[in-house]
């Protein structure tokens, strides 16, 4: 959660920034919010679902069918589940947040 809302903000401060050097600023903050959370958006998406093991069966099929038989034959099913670092959601998240304020303050302009 902490990520969430620090990624959120730091998408408006940089949108915000942005737009002190435009003439017209709303416009350019509102565009310029969105445009950096579609990223996060995609980015973030293929990542959480990857998180969330849905290509894991599809990935260890791959390993098995690629083995040498020798590699088979002493193959360990070894998982490296803790070594996932899970930063998807975060951005996937935050990324949705910015979206959808930015299309509540297209609204009101």
């Amino acid at each position: 959660m902490k990520n969430t809302v620090m990624t959120s903000v730091f998408v408006f401060l940089v949108a915000l920034t942005v737009a002190l050097f435009s003439q017209n600023k709303w416009l350019t903050f509102i565009n310029t919010s969105f445009l950096l959370a579609q990223p996060l958006v995609i980015i973030g998406g293929f990542r959480f679902i990857y998180e969330k093991g849905f290509f894991d069966v599809t990935i260890s099929s791959f390993k098995r069918l690629f083995r040498s038989p020798v590699e088979r034959y002493y193959a360990d099913e070894q998982t490296d589940d803790g070594q996932k670092k899970q930063w998807g959601a975060s951005f996937f998240f935050a990324g949705l947040f910015v979206t959808l304020a930015t299309l509540i303050f297209s609204y009101m302009n």
